[in-house]
């Protein structure tokens, strides 16, 4: 007996530079979870253009057949990348993004409350210092190179002072320790996402709207043909977890057409310390749940993935859980984000994700 196809709409995070990365990595993890249960599992892409973003999955377990549609809401290529700037704007935007993470103190409550989490803002806060030293001591000497790039005409005492300090500030007994660290550890995506997670929670240039336009435009689709499939899921990572929770709680539909929402590492504590909007949202969407055919949220953590934490939700919520995976890695892959990963490729996650008993 077949059963209807299910839909699971995946929210990608920030990091996703490339269509498909993240929906390939859950396929994956769902064949390799498959494979080693014994379950049937079964490809039914035919790489027909249009199916950009989708793929169909079939697995068999007990005479009972599952088709699954796995669709990917991709929005990482709308958010801006302070690396790509020139030595001015890093100087000047990563001054202005240094204040606004340290300087407030409600992200550094909402921090303390996870031990891992705090760590990792403290480091963060140290590799974006190495960066912003970086930019700095470039964009000195940007300016003494160019005197005009200031809009005005320096005088030369003034000329030759931005030299000099970029010319410090650069010297290879600085830099040595610091590009170790860089070769290490992705410091400029840490600051891109950093800075793209300020524009997105302040709206700069309607960012917010545009990214969950995105999957509020998925959602309407699957209400208006809600008879293609028996149920619908929502899937999100990291910070598609602010995304998909803002868009999940505005959805301005009588009924919303999703079932499940499943979130796997997702900064909703830090960020609802850094901002009213997210905050909001979070309580709001408390108040859908068990409205209509919404009644399942499940938060997956790992004390291994020291970019997240548990979602802040009140004891003895009705329809939330959260689940603690067991996947474990070394402290490097820690400290270097590879353990943000892992929700991919835990069974726990995948048990879920293909409802097995």
């Amino acid at each position: 007996m077949e059963d209807k196809k299910e839909l699971i709409l995946l929210v990608p995070g920030m990091s996703a530079y490339e269509p498909e990365h993240y929906l390939k990595k859950l396929v994956d993890g769902v064949r390799d979870y498959c494979d080693g249960k014994g379950i049937s599992f079964n490809s039914l892409d035919n790489n027909e253009t249009g199916n950009d973003g989708i793929r169909t999955i079939q697995v068999e377990l007990e005479n009972k057949t599952k088709t699954i549609e796995i669709r990917e809401i991709y929005w990482s290529d709308l958010r801006p990348r302070l690396s790509n700037e020139g030595a001015l704007k890093k100087f000047l935007h990563g001054f202005d993004l240094l204040f606004y993470w340290a300087g407030s103190f409600r992200t550094w409550i909402s921090a303390s409350r996870s031990k891992y989490m705090l760590f990792n803002t403290v480091f963060t806060l140290l590799l974006f210092l190495i960066w912003y030293y970086g930019a700095v001591a470039a964009a000195f000497t940007a300016i003494s190179a160019s005197p005009d790039m200031l809009g005005f005409t320096l005088p030369d005492g003034l000329k030759q002072w931005f030299q000099s300090m970029g010319d410090s500030m650069g010297s290879w007994n600085v830099w040595i320790s610091a590009a170790a660290l860089m070769t290490i550890f992705p410091v400029a995506e840490v600051i891109d996402i950093s800075y793209g997670t300020k524009c997105f929670l302040q709206n700069r240039l309607g960012l917010q709207h545009k990214i969950n336009g995105r999957l509020s435009r998925a959602l309407g689709s699957v209400s208006r043909n809600a008879g293609d499939y028996s149920s619908v899921t929502v899937m999100a990572h990291s910070f598609g977890v602010v995304v998909a929770a803002e868009t999940l709680a505005d959805f301005d539909k009588l009924t919303l057409p999703v079932q499940r929402f499943i979130t796997l590492g997702g900064p909703l504590e830090l960020m609802q310390g850094r901002s009213d909007r997210v905050r909001d949202a979070l309580e709001r969407l408390e108040k859908r749940l068990n409205t209509d055919s919404f009644t399942g949220w499940i938060d997956f953590y790992s004390d291994y993935d020291w970019l997240c934490s548990k979602t802040p939700m009140p004891e003895g919520v009705k329809g939330f859980e959260h689940r603690k995976i067991t996947t474990t890695v070394p402290w490097d892959q820690r400290a270097s984000g590879a353990s943000h990963l892992l929700y991919y490729t835990d069974w726990d996650v995948m048990k879920e994700l293909l409802r097995l008993s």
